[in-house]
């Protein structure tokens, strides 16, 4: 198994190199952020210069590396309000975000609103204490044992859902609530764009945004972290982040995956990263999962149909209720049915799908990063149910780290080339310089 990883590691380097030769000159980067001083009512601005690249795209999620001042080196990150503009005033008021990064580094992120060869160069950003609470930003709120909601304005944008059940019974675990996973609002947070799982809906194990795996060996044993058939759950511990502001949301929790008899197999750190984007789009999400074998040797397997990172459309794609559409596929190598059977080149960079639901048409765009295992892609259900499926082995106390983009729209599904030049700013992540 661990010769077949390397092998499918190997392929996945030929293949992106591949393509990073297509994208050549269209890397986007910020070169160098110059701290320009401080202005007056205790504003602090910086100027952050970004190299002109022939990589075209909207609504970019950007960030630098940024050192506070010293007058606000101990106000909260949510206390402190940042705004941004162009040189050339072509973008005022951007909203910006400080948050807390690793070793205690303070990150600057915000929107990009264009970027390529005429996209403006040079921007300010003004950091300012404000505790009025009176800026548009993401909110948590917590269900406790439930569900936690992510709002923007008011509105649902984004739900983790861990509510658990206190007993299980063998044959009857497809509708039981025994996995953790995201689930997806419209615009307006009022009606869920994904799957649910409902009592009574078509295949309900295929939940949301979700992660799993059919076959997981463990001890001479092969247990179902999938349908959960072998009374196997992922049973949510408990957050160890929950950060919200203008610009970005992030939620982290611990997950234990765990046999019939409650024995953790795998430890599971899981990560939602969600950045607001404008209308018609919903979300930028950034999935990141980190697998940990914490009793002994663990095999990930299973096939492309049961096992991976998947997203699953609304049960009433697959019902063909009223106002619905089934799910169509669209890829970068033009190949729209990814099934197990067409196993040529499943590696890819991205796949997508649109559909229709509520009279209204979702393009969902799920990107692979060039760090994961080699993946195969299961991209053909007409109900809407899609992702790449990847295998492993981990020794005892090994991690696997595993993570996606999705974006996700209430708009129809834009060409090809603007599906990869979001994956190019996916994979490419912008170089900053603090002088």
């Amino acid at each position: 198994m661990k010769n077949k990883r390397y092998c499918l590691k190997k392929t996945a380097s030929l293949a992106y190199g591949q393509r990073k030769t297509l994208f050549i000159g269209i890397i986007f980067s910020i070169t160098s952020l110059i701290l320009a001083g401080c202005g007056g009512n205790g504003a602090t601005e910086y100027a952050l210069q970004i190299d002109p690249s022939q990589y075209s795209g909207r609504e970019v999620p950007v960030h630098a590396k940024v050192t506070l001042a010293e007058n606000l080196q101990n106000t909260p990150v949510e206390e402190l309000a940042v705004t941004l503009q162009s040189e050339d005033g072509g973008y005022k008021n951007v909203p910006g975000q400080i948050i807390e990064g690793e070793n205690g580094q303070h990150e600057l992120w915000w929107i990009l609103p264009e970027s390529g060869n005429t996209n403006p160069s040079t921007w300010t950003a003004t950091v300012t204490q404000d505790d009025s609470g009176n800026r548009s930003s993401f909110q948590w709120e917590d269900t406790p044992g439930q569900h936690l909601d992510l709002l923007y304005d008011g509105k649902r944008v984004f739900r983790y859902d861990y509510a658990l059940d206190d007993r299980f019974e063998k044959g009857k675990t497809l509708t039981a609530r025994n996995r953790s996973f995201y689930e997806i609002y419209d615009l307006e947070g009022e009606n869920k764009i994904t799957n649910d799982g409902a009592e009574g809906t078509e295949y309900p194990h295929h939940r949301g945004i979700m992660i799993g795996a059919r076959r997981v060996g463990f001890e001479g044993a092969e247990l179902s972290f999938w349908g959960m058939e072998d009374l196997t759950v992922q049973r949510h511990i408990e957050f160890r982040k929950n950060v919200a502001g203008p610009v970005l949301a992030h939620t982290e929790a611990l997950i234990q995956w765990n046999d019939s008899t409650g024995r953790t197999i795998i430890e599971e750190v899981r990560q939602a990263r969600i950045f607001k984007q404008a209308a018609p789009n919903i979300l930028v999400l950034d999935f990141t999962s980190d697998l940990k074998a914490v009793a002994g040797p663990v095999t990930i397997d299973g096939d492309p149909d049961h096992g991976g990172v998947q997203f699953r459309a609304h049960n009433d794609v697959a019902a063909g209720a009223p106002g619905s559409k089934k799910a169509t596929y669209h890829s970068v190598q033009n190949i729209d049915s990814l099934t197990r059977e067409t196993t040529a080149d499943h590696d890819l960079p991205w796949v997508a799908m649109d559909f229709g639901l509520n009279n209204k048409t979702y393009s969902v765009l799920q990107m692979d990063h060039p760090e994961n295992p080699g993946a195969m892609w299961s991209a053909y259900r007409d109900y809407g149910r899609f992702g790449p499926f990847f295998q492993d082995e981990l020794d005892e106390n090994e991690t696997l780290t595993v993570q996606y983009r999705f974006w996700i729209s209430e708009s129809e599904m834009p060409d090809r080339e603007v599906l990869s030049s979001m994956y190019e700013s996916y994979t490419n992540p912008v170089d900053v310089q603090v002088k």
